[in-house]
This record gives structure tokens, sequence and C-alpha cells, in this order.
């Protein structure tokens, strides 16, 4: 059994210092005007949190203050995975790990570990390719990494079960586990559903309803998933160094998918806490280098194998859906979801989007606590 390693980030002044400068010497590009958001990342926006970087984010404090988060680093199935582990105050329930989707990181769901380690042990893993976790040497899709985590959980850590919570990428590694790992998993809870392991069961009106709004929605938001999908090297080489043209490219995607009710783009933008978050996510990946590496998971995906699960299977461990306010990606009708999933659990909340751990950590921690206590 590989033992965990403790870890701390160690960046030195120098590279934070060639980033500012890179921010500073950065070309603005003149665009027509038009409606802000409708064609992209808005420049008046993106220019406020260029501005903020600058200016009032503190780089290096930020780093330090992550410090001091329990951080580990352990060989998991073959590959170096960094974890935050919180371990309980006392006795706890079953253990749980979070999982995050892109263009998040492991910092989404810090706030949510501290609060829910208070009844159990807590792991917030960065999947492979991001964050201070190993780059893969080959493509790596989302069941492999759920492979990787399931080691990571049981092997490395020693927990004999264990429940997986998932946004975005996270909850197709979740269900890569239900359905893997049977055995071990107690519950896998999802705040989204990916169409890519219901759509072929879609039955009646109210269903086909659904994926018909889902293939629109994509139709106009979706050209970031194919370039990712099939020409990923190609977008690597303009992101790899550009941190406005990373911070463009990620800001448009977190504010389009994040609950429209809490305000507008642009008013989220305003929000110092907002800015904070998508500067140091975009700061993450700069430093480790992983802001190409973290959209291969599209790749890894197309190489993987057909949509759906194996022969048309179901997961069936139990399984909660915590349905956020989430514009991209809707809950579908429970009707098709429980054809693919066990469901037990099933909550509809009047906000949160697509990245609960940022956006309603609260109600993510209530849900999930509920599910976990009922294994």
């Amino acid at each position: 059994m590989t033992q965990p390693e403790p870890f701390q980030i160690d960046v030195p002044q120098a590279a934070l210092n060639r980033i500012e400068q890179r921010i500073r010497d950065y070309q603005w590009p003149q665009l027509p005007q038009g409606e802000p958001w409708k064609m992209g990342t808005d420049e008046a926006s993106l220019r406020a949190l260029v501005d903020h970087w600058l200016n009032r984010f503190d780089a290096a404090a930020q780093l330090k203050l992550l410090n001091q988060q329990p951080q580990f680093r352990a060989q998991a199935n073959g590959i170096g995975l960094h974890f935050v582990h919180r371990r309980s105050d006392g006795a706890g329930g079953l253990p749980l790990v979070l999982m995050h989707g892109w263009p998040s990181s492991y910092l989404e769901y810090l706030d949510a570990a501290d609060a829910l380690a208070q009844g159990r042990d807590v792991v917030v893993v960065s999947l492979p390719n991001t964050g201070f976790s190993d780059k893969s040497a080959t493509l790596m899709g989302p069941r492999a990494m759920a492979h990787a985590v399931h080691a990571l959980m049981t092997e490395v850590l020693g927990y004999a079960r264990y429940v997986a919570h998932g946004s975005d990428w996270g909850s197709i590694l979740a269900s890569w586990l239900g359905n893997d790992f049977p055995e071990q998993v107690a519950g896998i809870h999802m705040s989204m559903i990916s169409p890519r392991f219901v759509a072929g069961a879609v039955s009646g009106p109210e269903e086909q309803q659904w994926l018909a709004g889902f293939r629109e929605r994509f139709e106009d938001d979706g050209a970031y998933f194919r370039q990712q999908t099939s020409r990923p090297h190609t977008l690597a080489f303009l992101l790899g160094d550009s941190p406005v043209g990373l911070l463009a490219w990620q800001a448009e995607k977190f504010m389009a998918w994040s609950d429209q009710a809490q305000g507008s783009a642009s008013e989220k933008i305003a929000q110092p806490l907002w800015r904070d978050r998508l500067v140091l996510n975009t700061l993450l990946q700069l430093v480790t280098g992983t802001a190409a590496s973290s959209t291969l998971i599209y790749r890894g995906l197309a190489v993987e194998g057909a949509p759906g699960f194996p022969n048309g299977g179901r997961v069936n461990v139990p399984v909660a859906i915590a349905a956020m306010r989430d514009p991209a990606f809707p809950a579908p009708p429970r009707s098709l979801v429980e054809r693919v999933y066990r469901v037990e659990r099933w909550t509809e909340y009047a906000h949160g989007g697509h990245f609960p751990g940022y956006e309603a950590p609260d109600l993510l921690c209530a849900d999930l606590v509920a599910f976990a206590q009922g294994l």
C-alpha cells in the first residue's frame, strides 16, 4: 500500500512575477461592442478581473493560505493524486470523496469539506491532469480516473466503504464508481446527470422535450466541448502561456453555467468573492502547468467507449440527485434517470447552479449528510 505523503504548495516568487508580467504585457484586441456576454467573455468584465488580479489579488498570500489545508499526495492506480484529507474530530459516518469538474478544481470543495468533516472523514481530490495531481502520459478518460480515485480511497486510505459526490466531470466519475465498484461504494451523490448516460433511454414526450432542449443549448454553447474533444492540442498552445486568455476561456463558462437567478455575469464578476475564485482557479492552472492537460478528459471520454454503461447497464447502488438551478445541464425528468440509476433521494433546489461547492455549499452539505446517514 502506498503511504500518503504530506504536501505543501511551493511556487517560486519568480514564477509569480513572470505570470504578472505576462498579464501586464497582454495586447488587448479591438473588438466590436455589443450586448455583454452575447459573443463570449465580456471585455469590460475581463478587464475588471485583470485589474483585480494585478492590483488587489495577492497571489503569494492566497497560495500560502491554501497550505493551511491538510494536503497529501499518493500513488493510486499508477498515477500521483493530490488530495485534501479532512478527518472527523469524532465518531464519524461513511467517508466522502468530493470530485470536481472543468473548468473548476479541488478549490471548489474546500469550504464544503470543512463543514462535512464535523461528522465524517472527507477527501477532496484533484483529478488526474489537474492541480497538483500528476499529468498522465497517455489519454485518460473519466472511467480510468474513477478507478484511480477508488484506489486512493480503498488501497491508499484504507476505507472499506465510502460515498462519492461529483459535479460536472465528477458526476461522471461518481457514476463509474457506482457501476464498477458496488461492493465498496455505498452510494453516489450527484448535482448533475450527464446526458451521455441517460439519452439512450429517453421515452415519452416529457423526456424527449428535455433532450431536445439540451441539444438546442449544446448547439449554442458546445463549441468548447467540440474543440476540447477533437483538437485539444491546438487549444493547449493557446492557453498554456496566456493568463488573460485562460482567464477569459474559463470565466465565460463559470458565468454561463452558474445560477442566473443570483445575478447577471457582470454582476457576479463585480463581487470580490467571485473575482478571487476566478483568478485563483486560473492561477492554480498556470503554476501547475495544467491549463492544457485539464482539458484532455474530453478527448479521453471520446476514446474510452460508447455513451452509456456497458450492455445498457444500470447503476444499482443508492443514488441521490441534488438538482440545482443549472442553466447548462438542468436535471432530466426523474422517470428517465430512474431507468439508469437506482434513485433513492431526489431534491430540487431553488438556487445553486453548476458549481455547488461555490454557489450552494450549505444546501450541498445538508443534502450529502442526509443521504449518507441513510446508507
